[in-house]
């Protein structure tokens, strides 16, 4: 899957907290793909927090088309908490990403220079804690209309070249989805008219993000 792009995320949900000058801070990490699941976590975590003083948060989307990065100050001096915790996924070089991270104030000011140092610090050290992995953009193909004698020819070719099925329904013929890389169109198209002779269809689906 070399010559296939990726992007990078996190393994793993996770949490880590950090004492400065008695204020404690608190890093939660979540994989997302989508901007409703930002929302909804945002919405988890106030609810969790309620009596927090900040909710900071970034975020990174990378859906193959549309690139976005976001974030939030939560009441902090401007740009003293939402950019430094965007820099911290960027150092890292991941996306499909949130960070947020929670401020109970301690009493002690810790002064603008202070405050970005410890957005970008704990959020680091929570990126750090869950760990990194790769993710790669298979396309959907769907198989209309199959017959049952071509189904086993058609299974093991797309096996043959690392395909993967994703599901199957049985009916008086056969649907099939499974996921590719989306140059094997060409390939499959030919593939499904040598075998069916014409009579099975080809849509093109989403494309699916799997871990590699």
């Amino acid at each position: 899957m070399e010559y296939m792009n990726y992007f990078q995320t996190v393994a793993r949900s996770a949490k880590f907290e950090n004492i400065i000058k008695k204020s404690r801070f608190i890093a939660l990490v979540q994989g997302i793909e989508t901007e409703p699941e930002v929302r909804s976590f945002l919405k988890e975590a106030a609810q969790k927090y309620p009596d927090a003083a900040h909710h900071c948060w970034a975020y990174r989307l990378d859906s193959g088309k549309n690139k976005i990065s976001q974030y939030s100050d939560g009441g902090e001096p401007a740009n003293s908490a939402g950019p430094p915790i965007l820099q911290a996924i960027k150092q890292e070089q991941l996306t499909n990403v949130i960070v947020l991270v929670i401020r109970y104030f301690g009493g002690i000011k810790l002064g603008k220079s202070g405050l970005i140092k410890a957005y970008r610090d704990t959020a680091r050290s929570g990126l750090q804690q869950a760990g990194k992995k790769r993710s790669y953009p298979w396309q959907e193909f769907i198989i209309e209309g199959i017959e049952y004698q071509s189904l086993g020819t058609i299974l093991q070719s797309i096996e043959s070249k690392s395909g993967k099925i994703d599901d199957i329904l049985y009916g008086d013929r056969v649907k099939i989805s499974a996921l590719l890389p989306e140059i094997e169109l060409e390939w499959l198209q030919q593939l499904i008219n040598n075998v069916t002779q014409g009579k099975a269809g080809l849509k093109i689906g989403a494309i699916r993000w799997i871990d590699g």
